[in-house]
């Protein structure tokens, strides 16, 4: 017992010292899974009974998951205990999958069943109401780029299927370990399947730092620095906005193309009819007018009168009457002002999870809920759109959590944009490692979608990252500040800009095929006996 508590408590320390911003162990892992596929096959050999199996699986996940995103807990600590309890139940129950399939099917050790299922538990995970693909396991490469350049082709799931081939063929090595011959085949196997990667990510990455863009923009990136827990709703909004565009005067001049500000800078709630009349934004389109070829982008709280629905709520003077609150992204030119409305949202806090579907069994519990600051009331869009232009470039907009699914970053790409903007406001996080990770993850939409992506973080980390996964520049935490750069516009499709999660949706289907396989296998046990 004792053994396999150790195993556990190994397997959930190593996966979190691999993890993103730690840079430095990232080597372990590929043999993070091992104490954990060592569990499983003790489970195989009838040396353990499947309760403790389970407690010694979900104990592994729990400190990996607690170690890793306990930061949450500085912005909602309930969703936080919720996200870490439920995220590694989900994570244990694909190992509870995979004990099922195997004794339906009377396989011995079949752990080449655990890729397939965990890949289709992550791809299920990146497109469900309970959402929360930070710990996909093809994150871990954040910090080491140029090891992942295929994820052009791929996306996360193949670093996932990565990370699950070596694992697995340590443990072959770790079974084999006295037997020579299988030794020094499976080591001969491993030092293959970890650098063929690498040196074919390699060619990919020279073959990419050649292409040449056509067009180019110059943008600033602006690093306001409002704590949220203290500055950002106890000073107006009209003081926040004169004082930044005082503070980033200087840096604005005719060749400048875009201003980027984070998420909710512009905080006081607008109505969407009535926008263009808010007085922030007729500083801005003062500055435009003075600058025709500027374009701004800025985050906004916006109000929109709707019908009765699940997220939307009521006036309390007039019941019957509706409105929805949308995080937004508003863009802003000499031509027109369009909007983006945050379409992946953070279940808690800024949604309730199914709440179309539970909305015509306890709708009042709903709205109620819904008016409260707690959980999440927010409407999302339901297509993706592009900012376009002055002079017709096309930009994707993505706010705060919406930059951690690759599939979706990539539907803007498929549609023409040719940069990504991401606005986000970290600084609810407070000094943690969730807003380094956060950055380091968009590192890996650049690679997807070979674009450049400019980061305006209102405070954490903004920066300025190539199409390589590179951070060009960058301010720090804590600093008020601002980056300008002038930044290549590419055009050409990635496979995965055209393909998005093909891994994931044929990891999907095989798992089906094989559940469905299985439990007629279990039936048919059943009847026999």
């Amino acid at each position: 017992m004792l053994k396999k508590i150790i195993l556990s408590i190994l397997s959930g320390l190593i996966l979190f010292l691999s993890w993103p911003p730690n840079t430095s162990f990232i080597f372990l892992i590929f043999i993070s899974l091992v104490p954990l596929f060592i569990i499983a096959s003790s489970e195989q050999d009838h040396k353990l009974n499947l309760r403790n199996y389970y407690i010694y699986i979900y104990l592994a996940f729990f400190l990996f998951n607690l170690c890793t995103t306990s930061w949450v807990r500085h912005a909602h600590f309930a969703g936080a205990v919720f996200a870490i309890l439920c995220n590694s139940f989900f994570m244990t129950f694909v190992f509870f999958l995979y004990n099922k399939i195997k004794n339906a099917l009377k396989l011995h050790n079949p752990l080449w069943l655990l890729p397939i299922l965990w890949i289709a538990f992550e791809y299920l995970h990146l497109n469900w109401d309970l959402s929360w693909p930070w710990l996909t396991l093809g994150n871990v490469f954040a910090g080491h780029t140029l090891w992942i350049q295929w994820y052009s082709i791929t996306g996360v799931l193949g670093g996932t299927l990565w990370v699950f081939i070596i694992n697995l063929l340590f443990f072959q090595l770790y079974r084999n370990i006295y037997n020579s011959y299988f030794r020094n085949i499976y080591l001969s196997i491993i030092i293959i399947s970890i650098f063929t990667p690498m040196c074919f990510s390699l060619y990919m990455y020279e073959a990419n730092k050649l292409i040449e863009a056509e067009e180019s923009v110059n943008v600033l990136v602006v690093q306001p620095n409002i704590d949220p827990y203290k500055e950002k709703f106890s000073i107006s909004q009209q003081d926040q906005t004169i004082s930044m565009l005082n503070f980033i005067s200087s840096e604005i001049d005719s060749t400048l193309d875009y201003i980027i500000l984070p998420e909710t800078f512009l905080s006081s709630p607008i109505w969407h009819h009535k926008m263009e009349q808010n007085i922030d934004v007729k500083f801005f389109n003062q500055l435009i007018r003075q600058y025709p070829n500027l374009n701004l982008v800025v985050g906004s709280m916006i109000l929109k009168l709707s019908p009765k629905s699940a997220t939307a709520k009521s006036f309390s003077s007039h019941k019957n009457q509706f409105y929805q609150v949308h995080n937004a992204a508003v863009h802003l030119n000499n031509l027109n002002l369009n909007y983006y409305f945050k379409s992946k949202l953070v279940p808690g806090a800024e949604q309730m999870p199914f709440q179309n579907i539970l909305y015509p069994f306890i709708k009042d519990k709903v709205l109620k809920i819904g008016n409260s600051t707690s959980v999440g009331n927010f409407t999302k869009q339901d297509t993706v759109s592009l900012f376009s232009s002055s002079k017709n470039y096309l930009s994707a907009p993505i706010i705060c959590y919406e930059s951690i699914y690759g599939d979706y970053v990539r539907k803007f790409i498929s549609k023409g944009a040719q940069v990504i903007f991401i606005i986000t406001n970290d600084g609810w996080w407070k000094k943690t490692s969730g807003f380094q990770q956060h950055n380091m993850y968009a590192t890996l939409r650049a690679i997807e979608t070979r674009r450049y992506v400019a980061r305006s973080a209102n405070t954490g980390v903004s920066s300025i990252i190539n199409q390589l996964g590179e951070i060009e520049l960058s301010v720090d935490w804590d600093k008020k500040s601002t980056l300008k750069q002038c930044i290549p516009l590419y055009n050409k499709k990635t496979f995965y800009v055209q393909h998005g999660d093909f891994l994931g949706r044929i990891s999907a289907f095989l798992a089906i095929v094989i559940l469905l396989f299985s439990f007629v296998e279990n039936k048919r046990s059943f009847l026999n006996k």
